[in-house]
């Protein structure tokens, strides 16, 4: 008898042990894998849960509510229609047809799998209804509309960063979708570039054109720093392989030092800056700052920004200048500009600022978190004057703030060989205050001159934002 009641001690002991280890390993992999499950459009547990659980509500940083559901299996948005669309893409649908929002990345915490297992029991048994947790969001929705609105039906993104920590205050893509009406858009896919389900921001690859200058001038400092001091010639074009490169209506620049052709965006100068660099700097400073690098942050997924070089000298030069087959998206040049202002510091970039749980409990608040370091705080000062000068003296001042140091550069990336097609508008830049860390990327697509359209934008979305009191 003994042996046999040490069999079954035993034998519990070991179903114990077996149920630990596999409460365990649940654990860690829901935890590990859990957003990558649900934003899957092969889970059929997701559509069955939404059906079962109050689901929570997405806030703005202010708690301002965004998305809520008072009954299982319904959501409302936001009343306002125009900020419904301005921050459609952070929010996500009820469908998930947009598979980057929030309602589909962070389902998981939105139907109550975020907390412990225990929570969920006490809620079944005792609340008899399951309900899910608030996430709340770094944007701020105030801010959203007013740079939805001054996209003034254009396609194309803002994107507005605290540099410091890396808290994303405003991330808008146009055209935006209206998550009330989503039977609109269930025949478009957001494979589709010119969908309005495509999360620009963060999906958009597009030609960087002058905005990759930065990238180059970079390599330089770090690389090359004594080119600085030298001098470079621009007749407006430059014969290379049977071809040449060429600056914008063939602006004859003259004789110019880095930081000249920096503010005049000279193409001649930087193919020249370019041969000079040799290809394995400017590549590896690309990489440096993310190109060609899967990203899945912790908060959201970004499409990789890609560059290329070539044995051809016209196409490698053409790549140091934003053209041949370089792609970025306004994150990607939105972090570029925040590593500048941030010394150097690579911050990886936030979209959650806490989660609260059906009790009211605040937890999973946000902690800034280093990506990498790209360069030295001495190195990041000399870019940092440059993009100054590029809006004090240069191309980009229509991007000013008053009473603000603004730093930036514009872009105009040509996207067909024949010239038939408008330009991309960009701009990339920071407001440099330590009350107001931002940094921003702007896209206006087809746009034209980023001097133009794109500065404009990002000074006014800029200005708001330190009136918001970022």
């Amino acid at each position: 008898m003994k042996g046999i009641r040490k069999s079954i001690k035993a034998l519990l002991w070991a179903f114990v042990i077996m149920f630990t280890v596999l409460a365990g390993y649940t654990a860690y992999t829901v935890t590990v894998n859990g957003s990558t499950w649900f934003i899957s459009s092969y889970n059929p547990r997701l559509a069955n849960q939404k059906q079962n659980v109050v689901a929570g509500s997405i806030l703005d940083r202010n708690y301002t509510v965004l998305a809520e559901s008072q009954t299982a299996g319904e959501r409302e948005y936001h009343p306002d229609s125009v900020t419904r669309k301005a921050v459609s893409h952070v929010v996500g649908d009820p469908y998930g047809l947009a598979a980057t929002g929030v309602e589909s990345f962070h389902a998981k915490y939105l139907l109550g799998f975020g907390g412990n297992v225990f929570e969920r029991l006490y809620q079944s048994i005792v609340l008899h209804q399951r309900k899910g947790e608030n996430v709340t969001t770094t944007i701020d929705a105030q801010l959203c509309k007013y740079a939805y609105q001054q996209l003034d039906g254009k396609n194309g993104a803002v994107v507005v960063m605290n540099y410091r920590t890396g808290e994303i205050l405003c991330s808008v893509s146009t055209p935006g979708y209206d998550p009330t009406n989503m039977d609109a858009y269930r025949d478009l896919s957001d494979d589709d570039p010119a969908s309005p389900l495509v999360n620009r921001v963060t999906m958009g690859r597009y030609t960087p054109g002058s905005v990759f200058k930065t990238i180059t001038l970079a390599a330089v400092v770090k690389y090359q720093p004594e080119l600085l001091t030298k001098t470079y010639s621009c007749a407006g074009s430059m014969d290379m392989d049977d071809s040449a490169i060429t600056c914008a209506g063939k602006s004859r620049h003259g004789d110019q030092t880095v930081l000249e052709a920096y503010e005049n965006s000279c193409n001649v100068a930087f193919a020249q800056i370019a041969l000079d660099l040799g290809r394995d700097n400017v590549m590896k400073m690309a990489q440096e700052f993310g190109f060609n690098e899967e990203y899945l942050f912790s908060d959201l997924i970004a499409y990789k920004s890609s560059y290329e070089t070539s044995d051809k000298d016209l196409d490698f030069c053409w790549s140091a200048i934003g053209q041949y087959k370089d792609t970025s998206t306004p994150l990607q040049m939105c972090m570029v500009a925040a590593t500048i202002a941030n010394d150097g510091i690579m911050m990886e970039p936030k979209l959650v600022k806490s989660i609260i749980n059906a009790r009211g409990y605040e937890y999973n608040k946000i902690t800034p978190k280093t990506l990498k370091t790209v360069m030295s705080p001495e190195n990041a000062q000399v870019i940092r004057e440059y993009m100054i000068s590029a809006v004090t003296d240069g191309l980009g001042g229509r991007a000013a703030v008053s009473g603000y140091t603004v730093g930036g550069k514009t872009g105009s990336a040509e996207v067909s060989d024949d010239k038939s097609v408008p330009t991309h508008a960009w701009y990339n830049g920071f407001i440099y205050d330590d009350k107001s860390p931002l940094a921003i990327a702007v896209i206006v697509e087809h746009g034209g001159s980023g001097g133009r359209t794109a500065a404009p934008i990002a000074g006014a979305v800029l200005k708001k934002a330190v009136e918001l009191g970022y």
